[in-house]
């Protein structure tokens, strides 16, 4: 232990007081997220996925995250290639119990043929991609194993990820998780032309199927815990925008939508001219802002929503046999618009 990484476990320590709990909680209720920059139709652009795991329940084993049919990916990297970035977080059990650990790192094309042989999804896959994590001097690989999907799996998505983690509750030394760490939050951020959306309009779900490892003491996943989680994502999303004048007055009008619904109770900032303003979305997804303008111009109008992600109870049955679905979360995005007005 360094004492570079020894003094950064107590500075998170003291800043996010984040005690270990006294007691196990037996809970394992993951999420997953979607985001696209553009969050449009047939886009290749950026792609982040981030899962989350609440710091009180048991530790993520593995975890299968599938992507929707009408996707497309591209898994002929050469080995080498950075496709993304990724953060994390993780609790840890020592030097600090409890302290959260922030990682950052690479994410990179590896050799599939060198993989075969891993515990966690044995044999050929279309392609490895590796998160190198870094923090303080220490660096950590996790493989994420990727494939087509094939046969009865064809049903819940176009293509999987499989991760599996060690576990925090066996040493180091005997294959078991460095600091005893146990993740709370990893967010992969996948580079331009990884991932392209689907080309028709509606509603995607992402499908996580997630494995616990016991909550404190050592021993094998505990299989009977595994969950079913989803990341709910509707193309296109969007910011429509309209402004009018008279006397004086410019009358700012818009929606935010996800497809054909409107987000609703969003904060939404509007800048006109150089002055910014911040309304709200109605139930319907829809604002509107009255300001006054003394100069009598054209103006620029800009709206831009910056939408969270948000976590609901599972509107659909996990597509997992005897698997229960925990989780659904709405994907989080910007977007943005412009108009110029003239000013009466």
């Amino acid at each position: 232990m360094t004492t570079r990484v020894r003094m950064l476990l107590f500075a998170c320590a003291g800043v996010m007081g984040l005690m270990l709990a006294g007691s196990a909680l037996a809970a394992f209720t993951p999420t997953i997220a979607i985001r696209h920059a553009p969050p449009t139709l047939n886009s290749n652009g950026a792609t982040s996925i981030r899962v989350a795991v609440p710091r009180d329940d048991d530790p993520l084993f593995r975890a299968v995250i599938y992507a929707p049919a009408g996707y497309t990916a591209v898994l002929a990297q050469a080995a080498g290639t950075q496709i993304g970035t990724v953060e994390a977080q993780v609790q840890v059990r020592e030097p600090i119990a409890g302290a959260v650990l922030p990682l950052t790192g690479t994410i990179t094309a590896a050799n599939p043929a060198a993989y075969t042989s891993n515990q966690c999804a044995p044999g050929m896959h279309g392609a490895v991609w590796l998160l190198t994590l870094q923090a303080a001097g220490q660096t950590l690989t996790v493989p994420v194993y990727v494939d087509q999907t094939i046969g009865n799996e064809t049903a819940i998505g176009a293509y999987k990820l499989t991760v599996c983690l060690p576990s925090p509750n066996i040493p180091a030394s005997a294959g078991g998780a460095t600091f005893g760490a146990k993740l709370i939050l990893a967010q992969l951020n996948f580079s331009q032309g990884v991932f392209t959306t689907p080309i028709n309009s509606g509603t995607f779900r992402w499908h996580m199927l997630a494995t616990p490892w016991p909550a404190t003491a050592p021993g094998p996943p505990n299989a009977a815990g595994t969950v079913a989680a989803q990341g709910r994502v509707a193309l296109p999303a969007r910011v429509t925008l309209k402004a009018t004048s008279k006397k004086g007055r410019v009358t700012v009008t818009g929606s935010v939508l996800e497809a054909t619904t409107g987000v609703n109770r969003q904060p939404i900032r509007v800048r006109v001219g150089n002055k910014n303003y911040t309304v709200r979305t109605n139930a319907g997804g829809a604002f509107r802002l009255v300001v006054k303008r003394a100069v009598r111009s054209r103006v620029t109008i800009t709206a831009t929503a910056n939408i969270a992600a948000r976590t609901i109870n599972c509107s659909t049955p996990s597509p997992f046999p005897g698997v229960s679905c925990v989780s659904e979360t709405l994907q989080f995005f910007l977007a943005t618009r412009s108009i110029r007005v003239r000013v009466k």
